[in-house]
């Protein structure tokens, strides 16, 4: 399957932001439903130039400013290219993906059943689903790290909706002795969802913000368009996170994030070789990332070494993490920059080993993506085709976002 289906419907422009645990992406999109793809008319992303990993207020700050920073850019340089693209053309829709730290995905699932058959009716299904919210809320209130962030919810997606076992659309109406309704919602850290509302009001007055978690957004871009399994473990890579999402029977039934990433490998790295923060980042992405370590004197080796099994032993840790009595699935989907595949394909699969007693089997996505969306390209295209995968999920979801219509913003 194409990774980039369409449907006929009126064209659109949208700025696409998507706020990442260590950078903004911001881009200007144009939607032709009618067309296999959507066209990235402009891109940047802006990097915070974070320095103390444990303090998540002076991150969540570099965050801001990169935000700041992107969004001026993007009234700029971005409606310039969208004038140059499509003279008259105006920014009639907003979206942001927000990525842990800054957001949270929580799936709640409810069922209700009696011995004998009832009928469905509007009014349960609005009581089952109040009840998923109530139980949702009381988690954010129970856990004291979490209610100190003051966070939102942005969104929510009905995941699954079953009668006796059998997926459902509409089950109003019908009898049944089972129903089964599960629910995600993505909440972010308030002072986020305040700075997003300002730079609406600032700059797009004149549109309705859709915000939503990146890794709901990464389950639904992956689950349409990737062939991958019902049951299968997320796995996004961003420059200071790495996030998982257990995805069972095609619900995204858990998620649940540590806060290090590439960039913190990075500057560990940098720490101890005494190399240039970029220059350390530029190993990673080495077609032999482990190369480098050849190089370092015995002790540099053995703390370099640390860096990588510490790093295994925290997303190890997550791999715990399932939300169930289950282990996560064998079947890994890893999203990361496309040039740090090879790195942390094999450190996600050291990972994995130790929480499984069969083999896993980790699927870099990055790559194929990329190749699915060269293939949609026109050959006569003079738009050099990026490789930022982040930007191909996001620009790509915001083609496809009527066709979510399960999913409600706020």
């Amino acid at each position: 399957m194409s990774l980039f289906g369409g449907s006929k419907s009126n064209e659109s422009f949208g700025a696409v932001v998507d706020i990442g645990s260590g950078s903004v992406l911001v881009s200007v999109v144009h939607s032709d439903p009618s067309k296999k793809f959507p066209q990235i008319v402009w891109s940047h992303r802006e990097q915070a130039p974070l320095r103390n990993i444990e303090s998540i207020e002076q991150s969540a700050k570099a965050v801001m400013t990169a935000l700041v920073n992107a969004s001026m850019l993007l009234d700029g340089e971005g409606r310039k290219a969208l004038q140059a693209y499509r003279a008259g053309a105006e920014l009639n829709k907003l979206q942001f993906s927000i990525s842990a730290p800054w957001a949270y995905t929580i799936t709640k699932t409810i069922n209700y059943s009696q011995e004998e058959d009832f009928l469905v009716t509007e009014e349960l299904i609005d009581e089952l689903y109040k009840a998923i919210e109530d139980k949702i809320s009381n988690e954010l209130k129970q856990d004291k790290t979490l209610q100190d962030l003051g966070l939102e919810v942005i969104a929510k997606m009905t995941m699954d909706l079953s009668s006796n076992g059998y997926h459902v659309s509409h089950p109003e109406g019908n009898k049944t002795q089972t129903l089964t309704i599960s629910q995600s919602n993505s909440v972010a850290h308030k002072y986020l969802v305040d700075a997003i509302e300002e730079l609406k009001d600032k700059l797009f007055p004149k549109t309705n913000p859709k915000s939503i978690s990146f890794i709901l957004m990464l389950y639904t871009i992956t689950k349409e368009f990737l062939r991958q399994s019902n049951d299968v473990c997320l796995v996004d890579i961003t420059y200071e996170a790495t996030e998982i999402g257990v995805v069972r029977e095609g619900v995204l039934t858990y998620c649940t994030h540590t806060p290090f990433g590439s960039f913190s490998i990075a500057r560990e790295i940098s720490d101890i070789t005494g190399v240039p923060l970029h220059e350390s980042f530029g190993y990673l992405h080495l077609e032999k990332p482990y190369d480098f370590i050849a190089n370092l004197n015995k002790q540099q080796k053995a703390d370099v070494e640390l860096v990588f099994e510490a790093y295994t032993e925290r997303v190890s840790n997550l791999f715990k993490e399932t939300g169930d009595s289950l282990s996560i699935p064998k079947k890994i989907s890893l999203h990361t920059d496309l040039n740090t595949e090879t790195l942390f394909t094999d450190l996600i699969h050291k990972a994995a080993t130790r929480n499984l007693k069969t083999q896993p089997t980790v699927t870099p996505i990055s790559k194929e993506i990329i190749d699915q969306y060269q293939k949609a390209q026109t050959t006569d295209t003079e738009n050099e085709i990026a490789t930022d995968t982040a930007l191909f999920v996001s620009a790509q979801f915001f083609h496809n976002n009527a066709k979510h219509p399960t999913i409600e913003y706020f």
